[in-house]
């Protein structure tokens, strides 16, 4: 276990090794692709089919790079921004890997040559990133050799507060701790990871099964009209994230923290808006880290300067603006640094 109050807030980018896109990718597959597999579930669960052309014309020529800020900026075409949403989560979903067949397919992307359009170009994209989940898997169980010392995150020393929408992480630890501890009763497991504060700032396609027997949804599970309808219903556009119940309970947790991990993140001024961060992080030792992958230095320091800034003056009015390090690394890259 991690020794200090440690929040994790998560972008797109830090589900991106697994198979998920990031805003930018998943603009382009809304805008460049064309026809998709289960696309046709997407045409039942809307009115008609002209709408799914009609918002991604309107999203391509809008020019906003994020289809989050385009819904908000546009709330009529909000449900079909959302059906969408949910139906690329799956789509990433259905293809995502973890562990040792991460790296293995990044290795089969690179060196394959991809021909046939727009969708196998756009699958260069995918796995973006090293394996970082088995990284914070191992730190947090190092040592642990029996059922008994499960990690209690029951404390909220450990917390994510995540901007997306995908279960990958839910699912991963869930596998992860199910199968490392072969010995211990399904229900103890279940007990231990509710215990850890996984909250989705903007919603979540869906709970899975151990999170919620009766309404929760494999991973995985077969794409249909009904499951994305149900789906698009857990999904909050940036202004309206004040209806999650969550909110409040993430800005408590970040004000307490000692030491934050931005992984994957934008730095949105609409997102940071949301968590009312920079001012909410706690005056006095608490770190924070961030990473800020393919950003040149000018873009790195516009980062830095915007988080400095903002954070709140110790008793004796100083700042210590050396305790914010922003870096142009990959998520696994950061935490093994820093963590």
């Amino acid at each position: 276990m991690l020794d200090k109050k440690t929040v994790f807030i998560l972008g797109a980018g830090a589900s991106c090794p697994y198979g998920y896109p990031s805003g930018a990718h998943l603009r382009e597959y809304i805008c460049l692709s064309t026809k998709r597999p289960k696309e046709d579930e997407l045409k039942q669960a809307l009115d008609s089919e002209e709408e799914l052309h009609e918002f991604k014309k309107k999203f391509e020529d809008s020019s906003t790079k994020s289809i989050d800020l385009f819904m908000a900026r546009n709330p009529k075409l909000a449900p079909v921004g959302k059906c969408i949403i949910a139906f690329e989560m799956f789509i990433a979903e259905s293809r995502s890997l973890f562990r040792e067949r991460v790296e293995h397919v990044q290795e089969i992307i690179r060196e394959k040559e991809y021909r046939g359009g727009f969708e196998r170009y756009l699958m260069k994209k995918d796995f973006q990133g090293s394996d970082w989940y088995s990284y914070l898997f191992d730190r947090l169980t190092t040592g642990i050799t029996k059922t008994e010392n499960l990690p209690d995150f029951s404390e909220g020393e450990i917390v994510f507060i995540t901007f997306n929408y995908d279960r990958s992480l839910e699912y991963f630890l869930y596998k992860s701790f199910r199968n490392s501890f072969l010995d211990a009763e399904e229900s103890q497991i279940i007990h231990h990871l509710k215990s850890l504060r996984i909250l989705h700032v903007y919603g979540q396609i869906a709970p899975l099964k151990w999170q919620d027997p009766k309404e929760g949804v494999d991973y995985k599970p077969s794409i249909s009209a009904p499951l994305l309808k149900s789906a698009s219903l857990n999904i909050r556009t940036i202004y309206e994230e004040q209806k999650n119940p969550e909110l409040k309970e993430a800005k408590e947790l970040i004000s307490r923290a000692d030491q934050i991990f931005f992984l994957g993140f934008g730095y949105a001024p609409e997102n940071m808006a949301v968590l009312d961060l920079p001012g909410v992080i706690p005056p006095g030792n608490c770190r924070v880290y961030g990473t800020a992958f393919g950003s040149n230095e000018r873009e790195l320091e516009r980062v830095r300067s915007s988080i400095k800034d903002g954070l709140k003056a110790d008793e004796l009015g100083f700042r210590n603006e050396k305790r914010v390090v922003i870096e142009s690394k990959d998520c696994l890259e950061l935490l093994r640094n820093y963590l």
